[in-house]
C-alpha cells in the first residue's frame, strides 16, 4: 500500500499536474513552484540514496520479532538521565559540554554515551530551556545554531543533543554521521529511533530536576520525529516539530530519500509489509495520546515536502487534536528559505508560554 491510499490521497506525482493546462496563470504558478521545490526533494534524495551503506547486523528474525510488538513497546518509563557536566563560556561562542550513559543502551560503547551542548543565554543557568534534536545524518549542530539566536535572546537555554548513531555516537567505522542509524539494519533504526527518544526524555527530566521551571523541546525532520515521540514520553511546557519525519515508513520506503535504505534491506531478507509493521513503533501518532498538552504542540510543514509529506503529517497532528500549524510554501530542502521567521514565531511562543504547572494547578 502506498502513501496515497493509505492517507486518503493520491501520491505525489514526478510531473507537473493537469492544473498547469487550464491556462489560468495562478494555477500555473503554483503547479511550477510545487514542482521545482520537490525537484530539489528529488535531486537531495538520489544523492543521498547513492551514499554508501553500512553493514547489516541483524537478520529477518529480528525484524520479525520487532514487527509483533505493539507501538509503545520499546518506550521505558522515563527516569532523570546522569548527567556529567563540563561547564564552558555562555552563548554560541562557548557552551556546556553534557554526557550521560543510555538509559535504552544498545551494547555500542560509543552510540550508548549520549553527548548533548548547552548554550546558556548568560553567565548562568536560566529558568528555561529547549531541547533541540537535529536532522538525519547532520555531522554539526549547524541548524540548531541557527534557530537558538531568538531563544537565548528571549532567555532561554538552549541544548542541543546528539541522536544516536550521529557526531560523537558514530562508529570509528562509520563512512559518515548517521550511516549507522538511517540504513538498511532495520531493526537497528528502528530500534535507534526509540533510543533517542527515550534519551531525549530523560534530558528533559534531568533538566526539570536541575530547576528548570519550563522545559521546551523540538527538532527538524528526524529530529521532529524524535520530538513527538517525546510529547508522548514526557510532559513539557512546549514543543515543535519541524517539517517531521512523522511516519517513518512513508520517508524512508515511499520517497527518493530512502531508496539506498530500501535497497540494502530488501537485499537482506527484510519484507517490506515486515518493516512497514515493525516502523509501527517509531510512528509517533501509533504511540498513544501525548503527555504534552495537545495545545502546546505545534507543527510545522511544507505544503511541497515530498521527503516528509504533509499527509502522514496531518494525519498525526488529526490524531492529537494539534491545531496549531504553520504550512509553509516550502520543499523539505526549501524549508530552510523560512528559517529565519518560523525560529522567531517559536522563540515568541516559548517566552511567552506561561508553566505547565500554573496552568495545571
Amino acid at each position: 500500500m502506498n502513501m496515497g491510499e493509505f492517507y486518503g490521497t493520491r501520491k505525489n506525482e514526478n510531473h507537473v499536474s493537469h492544473l498547469q493546462k487550464t491556462g489560468e496563470p495562478g494555477l500555473r504558478r503554483n503547479d511550477m513552484m510545487r514542482w521545482l521545490h520537490q525537484a530539489l526533494d528529488r535531486l537531495n534524495g538520489r544523492l543521498v540514496a547513492r551514499r554508501a551503506q553500512a553493514p547489516v547486523a541483524s537478520g529477518p528474525d529480528d525484524l520479525a520479532a520487532l514487527a509483533t510488538l505493539a507501538p509503545g513497546a520499546l518506550h521505558a518509563p522515563s527516569a532523570a538521565a546522569d548527567l556529567t557536566l563540563h561547564e564552558g563560556k555562555p552563548g554560541l561562542g562557548g557552551g556546556d559540554r553534557l554526557t550521560f550513559p543510555s538509559l535504552m543502551p544498545c551494547g555500542h560503547g560509543k552510540n550508548d554515551l549520549v553527548h548533548a551542548i548547552r548554550w546558556r543565554a548568560g553567565s548562568s543557568r536560566s529558568s528555561s530551556a529547549v531541547l533541540m534534536f537535529h536532522r538525519g545524518f547532520a555531522p554539526s549542530f549547524t541548524a540548531e545554531k541557527l534557530i537558538a539566536p531568538p531563544f537565548l535572546k528571549a532567555g532561554i537555554d538552549v541544548l542541543a543533543l546528539t541522536l544516536p548513531w550521529h557526531m560523537e555516537r558514530a562508529p570509528a567505522e562509520a563512512g559518515y554521521s548517521g550511516q549507522y542509524l538511517l540504513s538498511g539494519d532495520v531493526p537497528r533504526l528502528v530500534r535507534g529511533f526509540a533510543q533517542g527518544a527515550q534519551d531525549a526524555a530523560a534530558l528533559a527530566l534531568a533538566l526539570r530536576a536541575q530547576g528548570y521551571s519550563r522545559v521546551f523541546a523540538g527538532g527538524i525532520s528526524l529530529g521532529g520525529n524524535i520530538a513527538g515521540q517525546v510529547a508522548v514520553l514526557a510532559e513539557l511546557d512546549f514543543v515543535y516539530m519541524l517539517i517531521p519525519a512523522a511516519d517513518p515508513f512513508v520517508t524512508l520506503w515511499q520517497t527518493p530519500i530512502g531508496a539506498g535504505v530500501v535497497r540494502a534491506a530488501q537485499a537482506a531478507g527484510f519484507a517490506d509489509e515486515t518493516v512497514a509493521a515493525a516502523m509501527r513503533l517509531i510512528t509517533p501518532r501509533l504511540l498513544g495520546p501525548p503527555r504534552t498538552p495537545a495545545e502546546r504542540i505545534r507543527i510545522v510543514l511544507g505544503n511541497h515536502d515530498l521527503l516528509c509529506p504533509p499527509e502522514p503529517i496531518m494525519a498525526l497532528a488529526n490524531t492529537w487534536s494539534v491545531t496549531d500549524i504553520d504550512r509553509l510554501g516550502c520543499g523539505h530542502r526549501s524549508f530552510a528559505l523560512h528559517l529565519s521567521g518560523v525560529r522567531q514565531r517559536l522563540a515568541k511562543t516559548a517566552k511567552d508560554v506561561p508553566p505547565l504547572k500554573e496552568t495545571t494547578a
